[in-house]
């Protein structure tokens, strides 16, 4: 007998979702009591749902008549996926440039709190090659990939981010604040950042960002390989091109460059 699939069904997470369907549907704002006769639940269940709902943006309600509308928060969410989709597209030829030139794994990744979550990838064919996955997640300040992109954030955005702790990856990320600012003040004249075995024993890669329409570090490029194949020489290389291959991608999109950064 074939084994049943498991149910990760989760009740009212189900109804959440019925609700916002359901706003999307309509031509006008919706009461609690319309919005939970059309979803087959309760009023009482339908009003907690959306308080937690318009807690977090993703419904409003009128002030005077308390009817529902959908909020901005989902707005902010659709543009932040059309944006990841556009840049996935924008930034292909320039990953396979990098991978037909250097042989290495090239990857792109974006900011994600304070993390870096990797969107798109291709992989060296060396038996002995660095790799994540698409969907991973690390640590922003222990990556090129992360540091790259806070390097160049507005400085109130990138102080609420270092306030937190700095966990170690390997003894030689970088886990006090004032070290990891000094840092990215050094990124910013270079407009590439590095990792030298920070992230993971053994790695070496390097970063540079990716600015979008309105001037934000949206995401970032990056080249990883084994150490005993970056040395000094061919890491120039490898920064220099990473650089020009993530400032034609921003041009893509139409945002600036690091070098207009710099300025």
């Amino acid at each position: 007998m074939a084994r049943q699939a498991p149910d990760y069904t989760i009740a009212v997470l189900g109804r959440a979702l019925d609700l916002l369907e359901a706003l999307a549907k309509a031509d006008t704002p919706l009461g609690a009591t319309e919005l939970a006769r059309r979803v087959g639940t309760t009023k009482s269940a339908a009003y907690r749902i959306l308080a937690n709902l318009e807690a977090r943006g993703y419904v409003a309600k009128e002030p005077v008549a308390a009817r529902y509308v959908l909020g901005t928060h989902l707005a902010y969410l659709g543009q932040r996926s059309l944006s990841t989709i556009d840049l996935r597209q924008a930034a292909r030829p320039s990953l396979e440039e990098l991978h037909g030139r250097f042989q290495e794994t090239v990857n792109l990744g974006v900011l994600d709190g304070e993390e870096v979550v990797y969107i798109d990838m291709v992989e060296s064919p060396q038996g002995l090659r660095m790799a994540a996955r698409v969907g991973a997640r690390d640590c922003a300040h222990s990556t090129s990939l992360g540091k790259a992109i806070l390097a160049f954030l507005p400085e109130p955005r990138r102080d609420r981010l270092l306030r937190g702790p700095l966990p170690a990856r390997t003894d030689r990320t970088i886990t006090d604040s004032a070290a990891l600012r000094a840092e990215l003040e050094r990124i910013r004249a270079a407009g590439v950042a590095e990792d030298r075995g920070e992230n993971e024993v053994g790695a070496r890669c390097f970063g540079a960002p990716i600015f979008d329409h309105t001037g934000e570090p949206t995401a970032a490029l990056s080249v990883s390989a084994p150490e005993s194949r970056l040395g000094d020489t061919r890491s120039a290389e490898v920064a220099a091109a990473l650089r020009a291959a993530a400032d034609d991608v921003s041009r893509r999109l139409g945002g600036r460059t690091a070098g207009d950064a710099d300025g």
